[in-house]
């Protein structure tokens, strides 16, 4: 499968929305240092997997991708036959991608993810609108 930037396919969409979190402190409860952190969607082209997984940039380099799924667990169990009950929810997600290197900040990074954007219903429902807008633009 191949992951395109939401950006190559809706440039202006993505200026506008790209969500960016800014670490302002040093002792911040993340354990990250300061700086933004841009989380930059990239879909499938090639499926309906309702998908996303974000890589965050921190200073330009990545830092941590995140893979998060939004379907029902009974739409992956039908669209993912053959894996197990544990790979389902791993897919549903949020998970720190585990084919993916990941850097010695990502744990901070997803678990800044977790705090505050897993629980933004409005940035997931945006996640949703810019899946639905990349499959229309393919």
């Amino acid at each position: 499968m191949s992951y395109i930037p939401f950006q190559h396919v809706c440039k202006k969409k993505a200026e506008e929305e790209t969500r960016v979190i800014s670490i302002v402190r040093k002792d911040n409860e993340f354990g990250l240092p300061m700086g933004a952190y841009a989380f930059v969607e990239l879909f499938c082209d090639e499926c309906d997997c309702r998908r996303v997984f974000l890589q965050v940039f921190q200073n330009e380099k990545i830092v941590a991708l995140i893979a998060y799924g939004w379907g029902s667990l009974a739409f992956y169990r039908k669209e993912f036959k053959g894996f197990s009950e544990s790979e389902i929810k791993e897919i549903k997600g949020p998970t720190l991608d585990p084919f993916q290197c990941q850097s010695d900040i990502s744990g901070g990074v997803f678990e800044m993810f977790n705090k505050v954007l897993f629980l933004d219903k409005a940035y997931l429902a945006r996640i949703e609108t810019h899946y639905n807008l990349f499959k229309k633009m393919l």
